[in-house]
């Protein structure tokens, strides 16, 4: 084990993007032996065995395993490599207020508002007939993906899909995003707000969905900012759980109601459910910034790793 002195930002980055390319490996192999195995087809087939919804159990463990490898897994290395108290610097720390957790939550609902908004606008951004036909092409494969992952045919199998799809996942990202990455970016740029949105942009560029790219990176932005003043990897954790589960109930719920996934309705909300969300995320952002500091001023050694 190492002292933190002996890395540079750069270096760390350097290490972390390793660690994730060499988790990217494992979850490659990993992939490929559960379709030779567990769905029991060869190599060349496996981008349809991986649509099919009647192996839509393992598609959803897959899911799981190649997002603990490619995120978890490098994050919790790289702690264990650069840090003498690894789990606290990653920012899983047990120093927690109820407040705080009201702030996050409440946050998140506003939250819905900007990211609608952002939907909306998104919208209305022309693009040539090409880019656009790409962009939509890219995104129905994105949206048909999630769907299929997301059925749910029962309560039992939405309480299943709640931790695989929702907890498991957040728990994992931020692990990586926020616990790790963020962290990093801030000490190369020296800058708290270019580190936060590099990250972010990072987070929302590898869902590959342009339409979806501004509300995920406010949501990662938001994010950010949470675990930022408060040092706790957990709230940034609830806070993207919240999302997630929120995102799965609305499926669920539609599913149950007849819907279609492709007449899933239109989430876009008006540029003025933006600024209403905008306004109290601010309001709430400025209570759960003093609500943090009074939780941190009794816990700065166990965070730094003194």
């Amino acid at each position: 084990m190492y002292s933190e002195g002996k890395f540079s930002p750069l270096s760390k980055l350097a290490l972390l993007l390793g660690l994730c390319g060499f988790g990217f490996i494992i979850s490659g192999i990993i992939t490929v032996a559960i379709a030779k195995l567990g769905i029991n087809v060869p190599s060349d087939k496996m981008e349809v065995a991986l649509k099919d919804p009647a192996n839509i159990n393992y598609i959803r463990w897959l899911q799981v395993l190649t997002t603990f490898f490619l995120m978890a897994l490098p994050a919790f290395v790289f702690w264990q490599i650069t840090s003498d108290k690894p789990m606290p610097k990653m920012g899983f720390i047990s120093y927690i207020s109820w407040k705080q957790f009201l702030f996050v939550g409440l946050m998140v609902f506003a939250g819905f508002m900007v990211g609608g908004a952002l939907s909306g606008i998104t919208e209305l951004i022309p693009l040539p007939k090409q880019t656009e036909t790409f962009f939509r092409k890219l995104e129905t494969e994105y949206t048909d993906q999630v769907m299929l992952i997301a059925s749910m045919k029962s309560s039992a199998d939405f309480l299943i899909s709640l931790i695989l799809l929702a907890l498991l996942p957040a728990i994992f990202e931020e692990m990586l995003f926020r616990g790790s990455l963020q962290q990093v970016a801030i000490s190369v740029t020296g800058s708290s707000a270019a580190g936060i949105i590099c990250t972010s942009i990072f987070f929302s560029a590898i869902h590959f969905s342009y339409y979806g790219f501004l509300p995920r990176l406010f949501l990662g932005v938001m994010l950010g900012y949470i675990f930022y003043y408060s040092k706790n990897l957990w709230f940034s954790i609830a806070a993207h759980f919240i999302n997630n589960a929120w995102e799965l109930f609305s499926i669920y719920m539609f599913a149950k109601q007849g819907g279609k996934p492709s007449e899933m309705p239109d989430e876009n909300l008006p540029v003025y459910a933006g600024i209403i969300g905008t306004a109290a995320i601010i309001f709430l952002f400025a209570e759960y910034r003093k609500e943090s500091r009074k939780v941190l001023s009794g816990c700065i050694g166990n965070i730094s790793g003194e």
